[in-house]
Parts: structure tokens; sequence; C-alpha cells
């Protein structure tokens, strides 16, 4: 199936048939899952598949007891790892980050289960506490999803969705910069930049040359196009690997 198909033909499947549904596929979900984007690629996730009746049905008794929970023959609990996100970024890591992360891998999970045939729905109405004990969480770990899978019983008609130039803003036009300026501000040389963290920077197309680079670190940056020269790079790191065990 092509990706603008499943996005298109995605829909939240509340009514499914009895069945088994194959590891592989759902391996195939996660591992869709697990490909999602993640700030520092923290990748703060967890997966709790459940197949077992006793536990789905105490699931279902704490998630406000949606009749499609107890129905559907896998449920896959999504949790977020707060410590991997905010012991790089903090409070905005633990609040912010760590729920995007999750959430995007919930919809490539979705994504993938559409394109196996299956059908699938997102729940966010539980209570957290009671699916920790539950499922016997680590500590850290905190559900913020539960998505039910099972093949579908019908296709649920699409909802409508608002206009694109309804939910959009265009600001300005493109312009491309002089090669003059940006010839300029792509290079760097004859300084002392000895211990410099590069990190998240894009580095595209930056001529280095008679820098001193000593005791530096480069690390999640684009390394396309650059070039550095007469440089000293003694103990220089780039991804945490030694520079000059690379040449």
């Amino acid at each position: 199936m092509e990706l603008s198909e499943a996005i298109l033909t995605r829909r939240s499947v509340r009514n499914f048939r009895q069945g088994n549904i194959p590891d592989d596929s759902i391996r195939e979900m996660i591992k869709a899952a697990i490909y999602a984007p993640s700030a520092g690629n923290c990748q703060p996730w967890h997966f709790y598949v459940v197949k077992d009746a006793g536990i789905r049905q105490r699931v279902f008794e704490k998630a406000c007891r949606q009749e499609f929970l107890a129905d559907a023959p896998v449920l896959i609990i999504v949790c977020m790892d707060c410590n991997e996100s905010a012991s790089r970024y903090g409070d905005r890591g633990k609040t912010l980050y760590s729920i995007q992360d999750t959430a995007a891998a919930v919809q490539n999970m979705l994504l993938s289960a559409t394109d196996l045939g299956l059908g699938s729905c997102w729940c966010g109405d539980f209570d957290e506490r009671s699916l920790q004990e539950i499922l016997q969480m680590d500590k850290g770990r905190i559900p913020v999803a539960i998505v039910a899978v099972g093949y579908a019983n019908f296709a649920p008609t699409a909802p409508k969705r608002k206009p694109i130039d309804e939910v959009t803003t265009f600001i300005g036009e493109w312009e491309a910069c002089g090669e003059e300026e940006t010839s300029e501000a792509r290079r760097i040389e004859h300084c002392d930049m000895g211990g410099t963290v590069f990190h998240d920077v894009n580095l595209y197309g930056v001529e280095i040359s008679d820098v001193n680079l000593a005791a530096g670190k480069i690390y999640e940056c684009n390394l396309s196009n650059l070039e550095i020269y007469d440089c000293c790079l003694d103990g220089m790191k780039v991804n945490g690997i030694e520079i000059n065990s690379l040449l």
C-alpha cells in the first residue's frame, strides 16, 4: 500500500472480528513505531502487547469500560519513559518531548496497521496508575495511549475534515540567499576553538581551515559536504568516536 493511501484510508476502528493477530504483524507495527522521530534520538518509549484475555478485561475496566477495548484481540499499551528525555532536556524533555515522541510512534503504528490490513483505534481515556499496576510497569514508565488492534468488521466512514485553507497559514515567499553572503557565512578559519561542542548544528558545506579543534565534539549535526583541513584534531570526537580513529 502506498503511504498516501494508508494515510487517507486509516480509520478509528471500534468493531472487531474475533481472531488471532500474528506476532509478525504486531512486530511490524512496533518496528514502524520505533522508527518515529524522537528528540535527541532518546526513543523514550516502551510497548506492552496484551493478548491475555484476563488482563485485557482488567485494562477495559480501567479505561472507562469502552466496549471496543474489550472486543479487540490485542491491546498495545504505549508508554513514555520521562527519564530518557529529562536526562538530556530537563523539564521540557519530561513534559513535552517525551509526549511528542510517543505520539509520533503511535501514528506510525496506526498507519502500519492499515498497511497490514488491520483495524486500530487510539485510546487515551484510562487511569494511568491502574495500568501501571496491572502491567507491573518499571518505575518511570507512564502509559500515554492504548492502541486496540484487530480485524475490522467494517470500515467506518471517514469523518469530515476541515479544509486545508482553514487550518493553514502561509507566511512570506522563499528567497535565495546571495552567494557572497552564504559563502562567507559557511567558512571558519584562523581561530582557536579548542573544546568547542557542535550539537544539532547544520554544518552543510562549511569549510574549516587552520582552526584548533582539539578536544572538540560534534554530534547529531548535518555533516554533508563539510570540509576540514589544516586543523588540529587531537582528541576531537564525532558522535562519540575520536576522529583520529576514523582517519
